[in-house]
């Protein structure tokens, strides 16, 4: 069969678009991965400050103990922990309890606070942490974390610069449980989410953090602290956005942490990624939308194949090469245990898609126990930013003016 060099027609046309930003994407996301290497970070001579790590949680997954006895362990010469849960009968209280227990020797400490400071809750939750914290140093960090003794170390290290205002980790997937859809999320995670933030902070430089953490108390209480955060929908991409505001530095650390996947059922597992989805399209739609290059690969089946040339075919078969070829950088970069799965990337990358596509619909999103409609989540988005700007105009003010 003799095979045209291209075929000219709008789906194809689009196709080709499509498929050459998407290997623009990937020659970037390749680069960038390379040239990142997770590590322990150095530590300055001398500079062993101590450290306050707040750590809200909630429910009692399997997982919950051997994540949170990760940070109980650290090596690092003074620090302390501070759980924080909204209801004594969390049964995540109980795990912290036992944690408290068997490390008599750690300053661990509970603090049980029913207290909304705002509609988010994990950041209401971290607002009653954050008042019983000492240190000047803080780390935040998820329930669902785990890391390696040299967490808190290489957390605290880039604080040796003053100009340093936040820390944000990268995280990887760490399948749970044993089962196959645990791997196969993991994946997404570490195959798409992973590069897509280094590809992001190579062209952008980065004004944000992530589920783990690290902020000055200084930079902190700039703009209002956690109590300020509570208005914010996702609070961590605001700290860091608000940090930079401040005239603070916000850096990426080479420490990478784990985030656990434990989904049990390719079901459950494609659910949480629509409602990720859409998510992320409630909070930055332009972003969601643009996101299609990353898992293009449907789509250039769809508009390229019915009318097969040699340009259309060497496209998706480039997109498939270079997926894979990253797929093994990344294990390599982010120093991953779990076997390379080159034969599932496509699959995978299929399934992204269309967790994306269906994200493009649906009015409602679950944030916590709270069910909100797109309007009211941009509504909360805009009332944060609106508080924002408010605090800032009333720090500008003269001390004089009362209007």
């Amino acid at each position: 069969m003799h095979l045209p060099i291209l075929v000219l027609n709008p789906f194809v046309i689009a196709g080709i678009i499509l498929g050459l930003a998407a290997l623009a994407y990937l020659a970037l996301a390749l680069y960038f991965t390379r040239r990142f290497r997770e590590r322990p970070a150095a530590v300055a001579e001398g500079w062993r400050p101590p450290v306050s790590v707040l750590k809200p949680v909630h429910g009692a997954q399997p997982f919950l103990y051997d994540c949170l006895r990760t940070f109980c362990d650290q090596d690092w010469p003074e620090y302390e922990i501070i759980f924080g849960a909204h209801s004594e009968t969390d049964p995540a209280v109980q795990v912290v309890k036992r944690l408290i227990a068997e490390f008599p020797e750690r300053n661990l400490r509970l603090v049980v606070d029913a207290n909304l400071v705002g509609p988010n809750p994990r950041a209401s939750n971290l607002a009653n942490i954050y008042k019983a914290a000492r240190y000047d140093i803080l780390i935040v960090a998820d329930a669902d974390l785990k890391v390696d003794r040299n967490c808190i170390a290489s957390m605290a290290a880039p604080f040796a610069d003053p100009k340093v205002g936040a820390v944000a980790s990268i995280y990887k997937g760490l399948p749970y449980g044993g089962a196959a859809a645990a791997d196969f999320g993991a994946m997404n995670i570490s195959d798409w989410f992973a590069p897509s933030v280094l590809v992001d902070v190579g062209l952008r430089g980065i004004d944000f953090v992530f589920a783990m953490c690290g902020v000055r108390r200084e930079a902190l209480d700039s703009f209002g602290g956690f109590d300020h955060l509570a208005n914010f929908f996702p609070d961590d991409f605001a700290l860091g956005n608000l940090t930079a505001q401040k005239g603070y530095e916000v850096v990426l650390s080479s420490y990478c942490c784990d985030t656990i996947v434990a989904e049990k059922s390719f079901s459950e597992l494609f659910r949480h990624e629509i409602l990720w989805q859409r998510m992320e399209r409630f909070c930055r739609p332009g972003d969601h939308f643009m996101s299609v290059i990353t898992w293009p690969l449907p789509l250039l089946l769809v508009l390229l194949l019915p009318w097969p040339s040699i340009v259309g075919l060497s496209i998706i078969g480039l997109e498939i090469l270079l997926r894979i070829a990253l797929h093994y950088q990344v294990r390599q970069s982010f120093r991953m245990n779990t076997p390379a799965q080159p034969w599932l990337v496509p699959v995978r990358e299929c399934v992204c898609f269309f967790a994306w596509a269906f994200g493009l619909f649906g009015n409602k999103v679950r944030w916590g126990k709270n069910i909100f409609t797109y309007e009211a989540f941009r509504k909360l988005i805009a009332d944060g930013r609106n508080a924002a700007s408010m605090s800032e105009r009333r720090l500008a003010a003269p001390a004089g003016d009362k209007g």
